[in-house]
């Protein structure tokens, strides 16, 4: 045993820095999909490397570039070092032009290093990394938005670094060395992550053990359950507070640490099995449930609901699967099957079963044929952003959105054409004033703690007390295996407020059906009024602007056909079902006979029977949430008092 150790500690001290380079460039330089489909499928949803979402933007460097868009690179390049279309002046804080020029470079790179591809080691690239690495080197461009000097540039320019180390001058690795310097160590979260990434490439190319170890020790340090920012106790994922992050953050964080548990794999820098486990967890039991049909759930996103986002932060989590798939992890067989589902979704979902993160105010409830999720916010909990003026229509998105999806396609790009008041499950108001974009947490907040679930057996309950802007009600939502109640009462707001609530807002796609005002029917979903409150549907085209979500594309207007459902609340209760996967004909044979029946809709107690459960909301007393099958109680969790 004491030689063991003794060898473990040589090795750590004296580490064999081409094998770690070597493993390093592996696992860099491998590509997420061989298929030719594929391949240009991340191309496109990446918009050549110029997306803005920096997960989007990463999906031109996580495959093999084919030879057209390669012979493309090279005619834009220029004698001078750099590419002829990147405007370089452009100092936009999100989409930032000038860093094309380093993505491209990281993309060539790939090629070059790699021995199947028939660009390695070419006279051409090398002349182009070379001469596009003294061009960045020798320039320094810099942006108002602190993330790309100290994490972007970094983070691609060390990449080129590493893959390339045997082909650098002295004079070019120390130029290259200098721009590395503008990151430190700090930060928490995804942003520590990043950080250390960067300072783990610094101490691969200066050959600095103690500064591989520190970094990776820095890494680990955010590998860990936290009630901070970073992997909450619930599986879920808060950055910038405590705000739901799977989308961006989240996702980020788990593509960058998974890319590093592949390339430190096996060597005396590997994270432990701890660790790895902590990281795994967080991947299956966390992340991955908010995919589905090879789509990213919404209200998962954060405020990045970019153009093609959800197909492409998919396409990321395939490259987060396809790295551990990778490793001598005892998951990597699941991660394979996983990354394989979401390249090609139309299977049964292997992930079923109900979900509430408690930390996070949502929940997710998935069927073998159908998902949904209900997004929340509370005082404990930040329920949105705006960002670098992204998300300007994210004022109502989480005040109880209900999504539900069959095909996976029911929300794809219809952002700028939605109407941010009639979000899907929300209850919201219209005084004639602009939506609010004010990004104060005092300004956002929903001031209350009474907001909860529970998941127990088949079933999912979730409630939710609005209690801002002058607009108050009691919201409360029953899942179960073919079909979903959602109960209101209590709601009133100023006078100048016109209240309405949400059931469907999503793309038209095919036959409406309408039976008087209490049924209707659109999409392989059924919608019916249980108090018999008139339900108002439209079916057309709507008109918005992508500027709304991201500034970079400010201008670009687009329409399309939406589908919209929603109950005006001239009353201070709604009661409706939602069928989320039946057919036309089967859904007017069901609306008949509804299985549900609501027990009680009032300010003490929101409750509601489906076949063999009961689900029960108390608001009175000790509040709490109780879920009885055949009369026994399965599941109870209690809830803060109403404010």
């Amino acid at each position: 045993m004491n030689c063991l150790i003794a060898i473990l500690l040589c090795l750590v001290q004296n580490p064999d820095w081409t094998a770690l380079r070597s493993a390093f460039r592996d696992a860099a330089a491998a590509t997420a999909v061989t298929k030719d489909a594929l391949t240009d499928e991340y191309i496109t949803l990446s918009d050549h490397g110029r997306m803005n979402d920096v997960l989007l933007l990463q999906l031109y460097t996580s495959v093999h570039l084919p030879e057209d868009e390669v012979e493309w690179l090279l005619d834009l390049f220029s004698e001078d070092g750099t590419f002829s279309d990147i405007d370089y002046a452009d100092q936009h804080r999100g989409k930032w032009p000038a860093s094309l020029h380093l993505t491209r470079m990281q993309a060539l790179a790939k090629l070059y290093v790699s021995k199947g591809s028939p660009w390695y080691q070419d006279t051409r690239l090398r002349e182009v990394l070379h001469r596009g690495a003294a061009w960045w080197c020798t320039a320094r461009p810099k942006n108002p938005n602190w993330w790309h000097n100290v994490i972007g540039v970094p983070k691609k320019l060390g990449t080129v670094l590493v893959m390339l180390y045997d082909e650098w001058t002295p004079e070019e690795l120390a130029a290259g060395l200098a721009v590395m310097d503008q990151c430190t160590f700090g930060m928490t979260g995804q942003n520590k992550v990043w950080r250390a990434g960067n300072m783990l490439m610094k101490g691969l190319l200066t050959e600095d053990g103690d500064l591989v170890r520190k970094a990776v020790d820095t890494m680990a340090e955010e590998i860990v359950i936290t009630e901070d920012e970073g992997i909450q106790p619930d599986g879920s994922f808060h950055q910038h507070g405590p705000q739901l992050q799977f989308g961006n953050y989240g996702l980020a964080y788990a593509e960058g640490l998974s890319f590093w548990e592949r390339a430190l794999d096996g060597t005396p820098y590997a994270f432990t099995d701890a660790q790895r486990q902590i990281l795994e967890t967080f991947i299956l039991d966390g992340l991955a449930w908010t995919f589905w049909r090879g789509q990213m759930d919404p209200s998962s996103c954060g405020r990045q609901l970019f153009r093609s986002s959800l197909r492409g932060k998919a396409l990321s989590f395939v490259v987060t699967a396809d790295n551990l798939a990778h490793t001598s992890s005892e998951q990597r067989e699941l991660f394979g099957r996983l990354a394989e589902q979401t390249l090609h979704p139309g299977a049964v979902e292997a992930l079923t079963g109900a979900r509430y993160f408690p930390r996070s105010d949502y929940g997710i409830y998935r069927t073998p044929g159908w998902y949904a999720s209900v997004r929340m916010h509370s005082e404990r909990t930040i329920g949105f952003e705006f960002t670098n003026r992204e998300n300007l229509g994210g004022w109502f998105t989480a005040d109880g959105a209900l999504l539900t999806l069959r095909d996976g396609q029911e929300y794809t790009d219809i952002f700028p054409e939605w109407d941010w008041r009639m979000i899907p499950g929300v209850t919201a108001y219209d005084d004639g004033t602009p939506l609010k974009t004010l990004d104060g947490r005092e300004d956002k907040e929903n001031h209350t703690a009474h907001v909860g679930g529970l998941a127990a057996g088949e079933v999912l309950c979730t409630t939710m007390e609005i209690n801002r802007d002058g607009l108050h009600a009691l919201k409360a939502m029953f899942f179960f295996p073919d079909g979903i109640v959602a109960l209101g009462t209590d709601i009133h707001g100023t006078p100048q407020m016109t209240v309405t609530t949400a059931l469907e807002q999503n793309r038209l796609n095919g036959e409406v059906w309408q039976d008087g005002q209490v049924r209707a029917w659109h999409r392989g979903k059924g919608y019916i009024s249980l108090d018999g409150h008139p339900l108002q549907v439209t079916a057309g085209p709507q008109e918005g602007d992508w500027g709304l979500l991201d500034p970079a594309f400010a201008g670009q207007a687009q329409q399309g056909d939406v589908f919209r459902c929603w109950i005006a609340q001239d009353s201070s209760h709604y009661a409706y079902a939602v069928y989320p996967d039946i057919s036309l004909r089967s859904f007017r044979r069901a609306a008949r006979r509804p299985r549900a029946r609501v027990l009680s809709n009032d300010r003490s107690c929101q409750s509601v029977a489906w076949g063999a459960w009961t689900c029960i909301v108390d608001h009175t007393g000790t509040p709490s949430i109780r879920i009885l099958h055949k009369g026994r109680e399965v599941g109870r969790t209690e809830l803060s008092p109403l404010s």
